[in-house]
């Protein structure tokens, strides 16, 4: 049978735009039009009862006149009861495939197909026609003029993430001199296909640490604060995750350096409501680079023993040179730890190395001495600053594979994993039972170990990517700014962003407890 009429409509439009059923057996629509729709089968139909027809209708950015879908279901059924179907063969390489014609005189079928085909137009022609900014502007009401403004430096931007204001910022110029940008032009640094802005860090500032003290930054009365707050029975941490912390904190006496810490962080305020740290993280989660030289690490863990330091040994990716040399720093490790009579948390951010934890653990019936944590890079989950402006039902970003139980427990009995590091990431999350650590006020977005601000530095553009084998850490000067908006920042290798809550929550120890979080592990980067 050959139909002589014609659909006449859109072709292929994404499945996710509009989806069919054909007496509940799952069709592809290949075509569509206001007055029907096309589908295709390798078997013949010879007869279907109804069709169900699901439009996608959450453009909630897209407007015409005065429609507008605001509705927690982003989509529309449609039942199709009475219609006319016709069918022809066609050739599909060999094979005869079925495709049929359903021609529809529905009100409610011709007010939603007209209405899909008007939003999808639109989109390609702004997909066509416009930046990807002014694109997630009309669909999502992203605001891509406010992509335009940008700190004038990384301090300066944690200035205003943390709330110590403008006179502060003034203080910090005057005793650091002025600020110098980097090589690299006003073209490069707003390059809008990166979103992103170069900038020189003082950091390498001796200078302005010095400065800081003598300028009378450091009181007796603040010690006072941190000794008379009131312990909560949860555990607080600080993150060393670079050179210049290792460096600092073996100068240093901790509550000095917690001061400095705060301080050179733009979040003095935020300090004092804090509780002195108990543990300290020796290591960096995404960059095998930034992990301290041997005689450092150890220096640090002797440093923390004297001052009654729990520690936590971070360790990032392995790639495969780095296999043998990781080995013996474990055995160097578990050495030390027997000959203390105490233990080590080794965070894993790598498959491998919890592997080499637990082979290490099946041939020595000892007492363990190096205890295995789920460190954030294998604990994933989807993260972005720009989630709020996601359309759709969100709810189901709130669990992740943790939430399992049978998961957990694998985890538990492979490789002994009982602790688990979690990033507090902008939205409400699930947290299983167990022992769990929340990591603030940043999250990770993405990390590559083809350092993206390696390649910007060393080679001049972001894109020209190589595996750095022997980096000069431009990442100790250096950082990728972004629009102030989304509060993000490209730092090491990785993309970062900041949780507001977290920051304004961070001290809140007994809302922790609640959420079943028993440790909170700060990183001010």
């Amino acid at each position: 049978m050959s139909g002589k009429r014609e659909i006449n409509g859109v072709f292929m439009i994404p499945f996710g735009l509009v989806a069919g059923f054909a007496d509940g057996q799952e069709i592809r629509i290949t075509e569509i039009a206001e007055h029907g729709f096309c589908f295709r089968t390798l078997d013949e139909i010879r007869e279907v009862k109804r069709f169900r027809i699901c439009f996608y209708d959450g453009f909630n950015g897209m407007k015409t006149g005065d429609q507008e879908k605001k509705s927690r279901d982003p989509y529309t059924e449609v039942e199709i009861h009475s219609f006319e179907m016709e069918v022809r063969v066609e050739d599909g390489l060999g094979i005869p495939v079925y495709v049929y014609s359903v021609f529809v005189e529905q009100e409610k079928y011709r007010e939603c197909a007209g209405k899909l085909i008007l939003w999808y137009d639109r989109f390609v022609r702004l997909k066509l026609e416009c930046e990807d900014g002014e694109l997630a502007m009309a669909l999502t009401g992203y605001p891509a003029k406010k992509d335009e403004q940008f700190a004038e430096n990384f301090i300066e931007q944690k200035k205003e993430w943390f709330g110590e204001g403008e006179d502060r910022a003034r203080q910090e110029k005057r005793n650091t001199g002025s600020y110098c940008c980097g090589d690299f032009t006003e073209s490069k640094r707003n390059d809008f296909e990166d979103r992103a802005r170069l900038e020189t860090r003082i950091e390498n500032q001796s200078g302005m640490r010095e400065n800081c003290i003598a300028a009378g930054d450091f009181e007796l009365e603040e010690y006072k604060e941190y000794k008379e707050q009131e312990r909560k029975n949860i555990e607080v941490a600080v993150e060393l995750d670079r050179p210049e912390l290792y460096e600092r904190y073996l100068s240093m006496k901790f509550r000095d350096f917690m001061d400095w810490y705060w301080n050179v962080n733009g979040a003095k305020e935020l300090g004092k409501r804090m509780p002195v740290p108990d543990r300290i993280y020796v290591g960096n989660a995404f960059c095998h680079l930034l992990f301290p030289e041997k005689r450092q690490l150890f220096e640090i863990l002797k440093k923390a023993e004297s001052e009654g330091l729990a520690v936590t040994v971070t360790f990032s990716y392995l790639r495969e040179f780095m296999l043998k040399p990781v080995e013996k720093l474990l055995d160097e490790l578990e050495e030390w730890c027997r000959n203390r009579e105490t233990f080590l948390e080794i965070a894993a951010n790598d498959w491998g190395l919890l592997e080499l934890l637990r082979e290490r653990k099946e041939w020595k019936e000892e007492k363990e001495a190096l205890v295995p944590c789920m460190g954030t890079l294998l604990n994933k989950r989807k993260k972005d600053p720009r989630m709020g402006y996601k359309q759709g039902e969100t709810g189901y970003f709130r669990e992740n594979s943790l939430n399992a139980e049978f998961y957990r427990t694998y985890l538990r009995d492979t490789f002994g994993i009982r602790r688990y590091e979690w990033e507090s990431c902008g939205y409400r999350q699930e947290f299983p039972e167990g022992k769990n650590s929340i990591h603030v006020p940043f999250y990770q977005t993405n990390t590559s170990q083809y350092c993206t601000l390696y390649a910007a530095c060393k080679n001049g553009e972001r894109g020209k990517q190589e595996l750095p084998e022997s980096c000069p850490g431009y990442c100790r000067e250096k950082v990728f700014l972004y629009p102030k908006h989304l509060k993000m920042v490209g730092r090491y290798n990785s993309l970062f962003a900041l949780d507001e809550s977290a920051v304004s929550g961070m001290a809140d120890t007994e809302g922790w407890k609640e959420k079943r979080i028993d440790r909170i592990v700060v990183n001010l980067l």
